[in-house]
């Protein structure tokens, strides 16, 4: 993606594949607040092969000293300097001319070694080691789910972990699911074709997982987030038995939740976010993204499709 550096305070822009500067808000992608910008000053694009910058302003834009002519695109070259004021607080330098791309870009001006480029199916925040957060395309929105609930996410808006903080970055007039071949098959629901089946040792300690994805059994061994999937599953199990409606089996609170498994609530929501990392990656390419787990209004249940527990001491 493109970056653009202020000269005065440091601050990064990345640009979208149209992108305004000036100072009304309500167009412009990079508000500029000097008396002698216009209220849409210049306008860089992307065409698809580089980045162009017009003038649109009473004043004047300059690239690397020369004056813009007005209302035609120009090819911008990497390290320029581009001025759209007087004052060094309207100048910035061209850091970087890429392709512009969806991602998660760091906020302040020393962390530009942190950006996240967006994959469509999982982007784990900080890390898919201590997941506290993850950001997914669905439906065609991307979406931000985290210990909270899920949230649509909007271009320009913020993402926080206990270690950092991004500003979405949203490219929305690019084609999003250019990473999936034409051939590659329509997702199915997971109802077609993928179980669960658990495997829970007598005295609860031990949980192990099979994945049945299109009749084929993947072992995907015991791990300490299988023992909360079994959780939830049991829940589910339960209120089928008490002849529970199926859109409300199995809602449990992150609080209850927790208390049940005699961890933290922060420490509930990474194992959840780590179990759907696994099955997620387990998966053949072109099954959705399975709903392993469901989020409303701090309460959280797993998804609805098969499963089998075997083993374990006695039910919930």
């Amino acid at each position: 993606m493109a970056i653009f550096r202020n000269k005065l305070d440091r601050r990064a822009t990345v640009l979208r594949p149209v992108h305004a500067f000036g100072r009304r808000a309500s167009v412009c992608q990079t508000v500029l607040q000097a008396p002698d910008v216009s209220q849409v000053h210049a306008m860089v694009r992307w065409s698809r092969q580089a980045w162009e910058i017009a003038d649109q302003s009473r004043n004047g834009t300059t690239l690397n000293g020369q004056r813009l002519p007005s209302g035609r695109w120009t090819a911008l070259p990497a390290g320029a300097e581009v001025r759209m004021g007087i004052g060094d607080e309207s100048v910035w330098t061209v850091e970087d001319l890429s392709p512009p791309a969806t991602c998660l870009f760091p906020s302040g001006v020393d962390e530009a070694g942190g950006i996240v480029e967006l994959n469509l199916r999982e982007n784990l925040l900080p890390d898919e080691h201590e997941p506290e957060a993850n950001v997914y395309f669905q439906d065609g929105k991307w979406m931000l789910e985290h210990i909270d609930g899920i949230e649509l996410l909007s271009d320009g808006a913020t993402v926080r972990t206990s270690s950092g903080t991004w500003e979405f970055v949203l490219c929305d007039d690019l084609d999003l699911t250019s990473e999936t071949p034409i051939s590659t098959p329509m997702p199915v629901p997971m109802s077609a074709g993928v179980a669960l089946h658990f495997e829970v040792s007598q005295n609860e300690e031990h949980t192990s997982l099979n994945l049945v994805a299109q009749g084929r059994s993947v072992p995907l061994g015991e791990r300490i987030h299988h023992y909360t999937l079994v959780t939830l599953a049991r829940l589910r199990q339960k209120d089928a038995q008490r002849g529970i409606a199926p859109q409300s089996q199995g809602w449990v609170g992150l609080d209850e939740l927790s208390r049940m498994l005699g961890v933290e609530p922060s420490y509930v929501n990474i194992q959840i976010f780590r179990a759907k990392h696994q099955i997620l990656n387990a998966l053949p390419a072109h099954l959705a993204e399975p709903p392993l787990v469901e989020r409303r209004r701090g309460t959280v249940r797993l998804g609805n499709y098969p499963f089998e527990i075997r083993g374990g001491a006695q039910p919930l």
